[in-house]
Order: structure tokens, then sequence, then C-alpha cells
């Protein structure tokens, strides 16, 4: 099954354009690199709220920033894609591509679990208003799981198929 993707990859207009341009691969990673900072950078702030810090700012200024957590995603998405039909003989067998989907797949369930149970009560929370245990960890383990997705993402070059 991995060998189909990595055939099929290996035949996409994308793998073709990313090897006929000696920039494509340098401006994913700075694109990639730049929807990371924006999507880390939010979720640092949403999730220290969250987790009981910073009380002094309301939720629905932090909450102000959820866009840039979308774009960031975004960018990232459609980057990644460019990265594993690039090279998909890198990316298809490797450990830390694998956990690095599996820990994205654990942050949208987390996020999940925030936008169903959370999200409108939070919002009513008053200025300097505490949050629940739910919401605590919540914004714990979004950091870990986002932060685990960066260090997985680091560590794909380096720990090859396993």
């Amino acid at each position: 099954m991995v060998q189909n993707l990595i055939d099929w990859a290996l035949g996409t207009s994308v793998h073709t354009w990313v090897l006929s341009n000696s920039w494509a691969w340098p401006a994913m990673e700075t694109l990639h690199f730049f929807g990371l900072c924006f999507m880390l950078g939010a979720l640092i702030i949403i999730d220290t709220r969250m987790m009981g810090y910073f009380k002094s700012v309301s939720f629905d200024a932090v909450h102000r920033l959820l866009p840039w957590v979308f774009i960031g995603f975004g960018v990232n998405l459609i980057t990644g894609f460019v990265f594993l039909l690039g090279d998909p003989s890198r990316y298809a067998p490797n450990i830390g591509f694998h956990l690095k989907l599996i820990l994205i797949v654990l942050g949208g369930l987390n996020a999940a679990l925030y936008y169903w149970k959370l999200h409108g009560k939070l919002g009513q929370l008053e200025t300097n208003g505490d949050t629940n245990s739910l919401a605590k960890l919540v914004g714990a383990s979004s950091l870990v799981f986002w932060f685990g997705v960066l260090i997985m993402g680091r560590m794909i070059p380096y720990v090859g198929t396993g």
C-alpha cells in the first residue's frame, strides 16, 4: 500500500514541479515555517489562557486569534502535501512523519473537544475568570500535541524509516 502511494505521488504534476524548480522546496519550507509561526503563536496565547494564565485578557480577545490558527494550519496543510508529493520516498515510510500525522489527528480531536464542550462556555467567563479543569486539560494537551508535531517535523530528516 505504501509503495502504491509512492508510485502515485511520483507521477503527479506537483512532484514534477518540485523536481524541476530549484526554488520550490525552499519556498515551501519558508511558507511552512510562517504557517507554523502563525498557528503556534496564536495557540500559545489561546491555550495558556485556557490553562488559567493571563486572566486579565478576555476570552473574546483571545478568540480573535483563531483565524490565525486556521490560516497557519491551512498553509501548513498545503505545503505539507507539496512535501509529501515532492519526495514521497522519504515521507511515506518515515516513522517521524507517521508520528507527526498521529499528533495532527490528536490535535484535531482535541480542537473538536474544545469546540463541542468549551467554546461557548469560555466566552461567558468574565475577565479574570478562571477556567475549569477540562479547559486546562484541553489547553495543555493542545500545546503538547502541536509542539509534538513541530518536533516530529524536525525529526523527519533524521529518523528514517525506523
